[in-house]
């Protein structure tokens, strides 16, 4: 430990005075002659304080490496004892060159750049956080047998700096660490910027995909509703004209005892049987190439010969009708039981024209059989004007008795 002397005193910037009766050092002084220049130090045209504030990170060693001027921004971080004589290794360490820390060694090493730490206070929880490197160069000054340190920190962002306890305006406005901090700093904020634009990306095309969803379920819908080019022009806003057709083929069913069916069960079994009937119905549609025109409750229409023209749309619209027939003895009763008789299909075919028109395009066509049906068959509010002979249609060998047939309209 060195001892100040009785009359030693340091000024504001830790530079060692003399005593009262001697001038600091770096005092001020003019130019004893206009144009020429001085080489004693004492000549020198700034203040101590003013080349403190001009060089914040900035030392002077003496040749015992005792510390005799620091910058404002070193004075900060260099915590020192007031009553010891602040040396270089009390407050700080060299990082590079490796060499050891002398006055003589940092002499022979002065076109290389140094490196130096400042010594955590060991006093402090987060002493660590606030070390801090500075990166410069080794100056002799032989006027006053000493070396000066002119560095800048090494900090790459602004919270390094202000961890530290500095701020970007103890920088000097002419030191590159600045602008190494502002770039920092404005790559820092394009990366944010960028992550929210991709963030943002993610969500427009998420959006744009869930719209995409919607546009292809109301088209399915708009095509499952209408004949496709009615749907077509619904799509794309065109108006839609209203067609005259000469001759179609119309099936009209619903099922028998409906209405006790769904006074014996729950609502959402009434829901699930007829869902699972009416989709194997619509899938039938597809196959048979027939337009399904609406369904109401447990009543199921169709039609044959209307969304394209077609000279035998009897036929598949008989088919269609036997399907069903079909279809409804293999759908589970409410109670999850299979039978036959509880969930029947009554079916009756016409056409556009006249009820016989079905009966003979379907009568020489021996995939159908046809079983003429008396008037004492027909139940009791069957109206006696309408003359003719009721048949019922069966696909090829297949008995069925009964109300589970087809029933074409009387033939005239």
């Amino acid at each position: 430990m060195q001892r100040r002397s009785s009359g030693e005193r340091r000024d504001e910037c830790g530079e060692r005075r003399g005593t009262d009766s001697s001038p600091p050092l770096l005092q001020p002084r003019h130019y004893c002659g206009r144009g020429h220049l001085s080489r004693s130090p004492l000549d020198l045209r700034i203040g101590l304080s003013t080349f403190c504030r001009a060089f914040p990170f900035h030392l002077v060693l003496g040749p015992n490496m005792e510390v005799l001027q620091v910058g404002e921004g070193l004075r900060k971080q260099a915590k020192s004892d007031p009553h010891r004589t602040l040396t270089f290794n009390n407050s700080f360490e060299l990082v590079s060159p490796r060499i050891p820390c002398s006055f003589q060694n940092i002499l022979l090493r002065l076109s290389t750049p140094f490196t130096i730490r400042t010594r955590p206070d060991g006093s402090a929880l987060d002493s660590r956080d606030k070390v801090m490197e500075l990166k410069g160069q080794m100056l002799h000054l032989p006027e006053s047998n000493s070396i000066m340190f002119l560095g800048s920190p090494r900090v790459d962002r602004l919270e390094e700096l202000m961890g530290r306890g500095l701020h970007l305006s103890d920088i000097p406005i002419h030191d590159a660490t600045r602008d190494v901090i502002l770039v920092g700093e404005q790559a820092k904020a394009q990366d944010g910027l960028k992550k929210r634009m991709d963030k943002l990306k993610a969500t427009l095309e998420k959006t744009h995909q869930a719209l995409e969803e919607e546009k292809r379920r109301t088209v399915d819908l708009l095509y499952s509703i209408f004949p496709g080019d009615v749907a077509q022009r619904l799509w794309q806003g065109l108006p839609v004209q209203a067609k005259k057709f000469d001759d179609v083929t119309m099936l009209f069913s619903d099922i028998v005892g409906f209405t006790a069916v769904c006074a014996q069960c729950t609502p959402m079994q009434v829901i699930s049987m007829l869902n699972e009937l009416y989709t194997r119905f619509d899938y039938q549609c597809g196959i048979l190439d027939v337009y399904k025109i609406e369904t109401i409750g447990d009543a199921y229409c169709v039609a044959g010969g209307l969304h394209r023209k077609i000279d035998s749309h009897a036929k598949p619209i008989a088919l269609m009708a036997l399907k069903m027939i079909e279809l409804s003895e293999e759908v589970l009763t409410p109670d999850g039981k299979n039978d036959f008789r509880c969930v029947r299909i009554r079916s009756c075919i016409f056409n556009s024209c006249r009820f016989a028109f079905p009966l003979r395009l379907l009568r020489d066509d021996r995939a159908f059989t046809f079983i003429p049906r008396s008037r004492q068959e027909l139940p009791d509010n069957f109206p006696k004007e309408i003359l003719g002979i009721c048949y019922f249609l069966e696909a090829g060998k297949t008995q069925r008795g009964g109300e589970d047939g087809l029933a074409l309209g009387p033939a005239l």
